[in-house]
């Protein structure tokens, strides 16, 4: 310990004593370590931290599931009859399932709408986390008669009843039926993580979806479980797996080709994004050590300066271990000292992070909490001893290893020690030359996918629309006919707004199976699927969304009148490739698909093709079966309004045409189509934007460490020059050789860089549109623009070549 303490003592003194080498190593090391701690704090966030939940590693989510003709599998929810299966196979503490719901306040002065949960009896008690005030849903709750109660979340008990504590037994009356508050959740308690919900009310099910029919055509219930103890995921998914295939055995007409699938709900929520957040906590592991590397080339240039030092202490005794220990020391030292500043670098960087996701409307799940917490203390910790040891070792052996006899020469320059370091600088810049490489790669292929993306054709017209939600409460639209009634008189209504061109709707959007006429009846798991969408005449109109063949839907398609559908370009690709779809038939199954649709196995005349609709999914565009409102009533839907003037200065009309029809009805979730697609191009460009700030760095850090290679190397060989210059060479000469030095560098970091780009390339497959990964074009331009960075960087240390005088450097040396 006491010599610890000697060393760090004489590593402070040496780095005080060499102020501007300190501040260019910790300034540099600190942009290393600031930049992967900010970026780990989000994959914290995202990733790593387990759900707020006592033992959340038991929390499991369930589906059921079927392969979709090898393209991957569709997920949904489970029947009540297959759940109460699930519950009985042994593994499982508790089996709850509950739908999303909204609900309309109707009580007090205006309408309002709340998020909501119908839940079973076992929902929240599976999450561990007690009522800050009151009690769970009691079973006797879950039947007819007995269910007008609810839990409210914490911050509608805050902002609608003041904290009330007194407020069990009270009432809120949600769509003009009063439920009795029995209890409130705690401000901490998170719906599928990083969600509150207002309400919680109970689940009933109807004796059609309990029954045995309600297998195959009511798999619309999400469902969660907790783990009995010891047992893990791979267990509970091979029971699952039996009891699918005794189900299918038993129930084959609804259970045939469909298995239950057992995920972690923690997975769950960052399925989608953990790759991309991997792929950027590599790029600033790229970062990180191409700042080591340049550290290192300080450390191996400033050795050169203390090899008399060195010598003068190994012939006092000191051994080659001893040394290295005082030099590793230093290096832990400058890594401390950068990993400091790193820290408040990745501070200011989570802040950062934060406004850039807001900026690019850019979700991740529960990364409003990005946050320093041990767990980033602890990688920090590790990367800055990692980042001591990793620059500091070739040096300190390199420094270690000096000549006794000619480091005390006065003016002594040790051939084969020089030679060795040169080599360990030029690998030292290689290996960054090739680390930039396969970032500015990356950044390349991402670059090249959004400007492909944003010249595709979403098959809309976003400028001058908003978008609103409704959803007509069950107790006063429960027929098909008065919802129908409502929004019809609603959209004649909305025209007679000043700034409105035209309004059309649309619900749905669930994927179904169907049948496409003329074609073998498909194998059970094989059944083509697409989007259910419920539209009104004007629907297409409003979105400009432009039709390609036949006719959009109109008026003539009421109820009573034959069965229509429009189909989007992609499923007429696929399944009529050679003809022209207008009037076949489809048949959507019922037997199959989440949730029942009227009109369900019955054939529907396709009348017209439109373009596919990118809304959600820029890269595929989703297969769409449109069928008319009129035929298909539905009690919510998403309004769409093109209009003449700015989109939002409409919404006041449009809410008046609603409480015009019925005063206690509220309009939702208010967006315009810009922003809608906005935040879909988000989900590429921030990603994009942060890899290329990654890729700039590299390039300025690999810019420096070859400047900074020729520069002493020009330093070194002063002498070499002059005598070539005395004898005749050019100073054009001169330049040549330093530049074809550094190209040399240059070269061999490209081409190890190209192929590491090639290697890992296959991450990068599914995040490029219209491009290979292995794309020819960004890998030339990446490596030239690498190239001609390193020339120039290289350009100035050989400019200054030239300008030796040889006589003043032979006199000097």
């Amino acid at each position: 310990m006491r010599t610890l303490l000697q060393d760090i003592r004489y590593g402070l003194r040496v780095l005080a004593k060499n102020p501007g080498f300190t501040a260019v190593a910790v300034l540099t090391l600190a942009l290393g370590i600031g930049v992967n701690s900010a970026i780990f704090s989000l994959v914290d966030a995202v990733i790593l931290r387990p759900l707020p939940y006592p033992e959340p590693e038991q929390l499991v989510g369930l589906g059921q599931w079927r392969n979709q003709r090898g393209e991957g599998y569709i997920q949904t929810g489970v029947s009540a009859p297959n759940i109460v299966d699930i519950a009985k196979a042994g593994i499982f503490q508790q089996v709850a399932y509950y739908r999303w719901s909204g609900f309309n306040i109707t009580e007090g002065s205006r309408p309002e709408s709340i998020g909501g949960i119908q839940a079973s009896v076992e929902l929240l008690p599976m999450f561990g986390i007690p009522p800050q005030l009151g009690r769970y849903l009691a079973p006797e709750e879950m039947q007819a008669g007995h269910d007008q109660v609810a839990i409210i979340g914490h911050s509608l008990w805050q902002m609608r009843y003041g904290s009330d504590p007194a407020i069990l037994g009270k009432t809120i009356e949600l769509d003009e039926r009063r439920y009795t508050i029995v209890g409130v959740m705690p401000a901490s308690f998170r719906f599928t993580w990083d969600q509150e919900m207002d309400v919680f009310v109970p689940l009933l099910l109807s004796e059609e979806e309990r029954s045995e029919a309600g297998r195959g055509t009511s798999r619309d219930l999400q469902t969660q479980a907790r783990l009995k103890a010891r047992v893990s995921i791979p267990q509970a998914q091979a029971a699952m797996n039996a009891l699918a295939d005794n189900l299918a055995l038993e129930y084959p007409a609804a259970n045939k080709g469909w298995g239950i699938k057992v995920e972690p709900l923690h997975a769950a929520y960052h399925r989608h994004m953990q790759t991309p957040l991997l792929i950027m906590l590599g790029a600033v592991l790229f970062v990180l050590l191409i700042a080591c590397a340049n550290v290192a080339n300080l450390l191996l240039a400033r050795a050169t300066g203390r090899k008399r030092e060195v010598a003068i202490r190994v012939a006092m005794g000191a051994t080659r271990r001893r040394l290295m220990a005082q030099l590793l020391t230093e290096s832990l030292l400058l890594a401390t000292l950068g990993g400091a500043l790193g820290l408040l670098l990745a501070y200011a960087g989570d802040r950062l992070l934060t406004f850039a996701m807001s900026r690019y409307q850019f979700s991740l799940p529960n990364a409003r909490v990005i946050d320093i917490d041990w767990r980033v203390l602890l990688f920090s910790l590790a990367i800055t001893i990692a980042t001591g040891v990793i620059f500091g070792l070739a040096p300190s052996w390199a420094t270690a290893k000096t000549d006794l006899n000619e480091s005390l020469k006065e003016g002594a320059v040790s051939t084969t020690t020089e030679s060795g370091r040169r080599r360990m600088r030029n690998a030292l810049v290689v290996s960054e030359m090739a680390l930039a490489l396969v970032l500015l790669t990356g950044a390349g292929l991402l670059v090249r996918t959004f400007l492909r993306l944003v010249n595709v054709d979403l098959g809309i017209d976003p400028a001058n629309v908003v978008t609103m939600g409704l959803r007509l409460p069950n107790y006063k639209y429960s027929s098909a006919a008065h919802q129908a009634l409502f929004y019809r008189e609603l959209l004649e209504r909305i025209p007679s707004t000043p700034g409105v061109k035209s309004v059309g709707a649309e619900s749905g959007g669930a994927n179904v199976f169907f049948q496409p006429q003329g074609q073998p009846l498909a194998a059970p798991g094989q059944e083509p699927t697409a989007a259910y969408k419920i539209i009104t005449p004007d629907f297409f109109q409003a979105m400009g969304t432009r039709l390609v063949t036949g006719r959009e839907f109109s008026v003539r398609d009421a109820e009573g009148a034959t069965p229509v559908a429009i189909i989007s370009e992609t499923v007429a690709r696929r399944y009529w490739p050679h003809a022209n779809p207008v009037g076949s038939h489809l048949t959507v199954l019922a037997r199959v698909y989440s949730g029942q649709k009227p009109g369900a196995d019955q054939p529907l005349e396709i009348v017209g093709v439109v373009r596919d609709v990118r809304n959600d999914d820029l890269w595929n565009p989703e297969p769409d079966v449109y069928v008319p409102f009129e035929q298909h009533p539905a009690p919510s839907v998403f309004l769409v309004v093109r209009t003449s003037v700015p989109p939002m200065s409409v919404v006041p009309g449009v809410r008046n045409a609603v409480l015009a029809l019925d005063k206690e009805q509220p309009v939702n979730d208010i967006r315009t189509m810009s922003a809608i697609v906005s935040e879909t191009y988000g989900a590429i460009r921030f990603p994009m934007t942060l890899l290329w700030i990654f890729a700039a760095l590299a390039l300025a850090l690999s810019a420096v460490g070859i400047f900074g290679v020729m520069s002493y190397s020009v330093s070194r060989r002063t002498q070499e020059m002059a005598i070539r210059m005395a004898l005749g060479a050019s100073r054009r000469e001169v330049q040549r050789m330093v530049l074809r030095e550094g190209l040399q560098v240059t070269a061999l970091g490209v081409a190890i860089g190209l192929g590491a780009a090639l290697a890992l390339s296959r991450v990068m497959t599914g995040y490029v549109y219209g491009i290979t990964s292995t794309d020819p074009l960004t890998l030339v331009g990446a490596s030239l623009l690498l190239t001609l960075v390193a020339l120039l960087a290289s350009y100035l240390p050989a400019r200054r070549a030239t300008r030796v005088n040889p006589m003043t450097a032979l006199r000097y040396e």
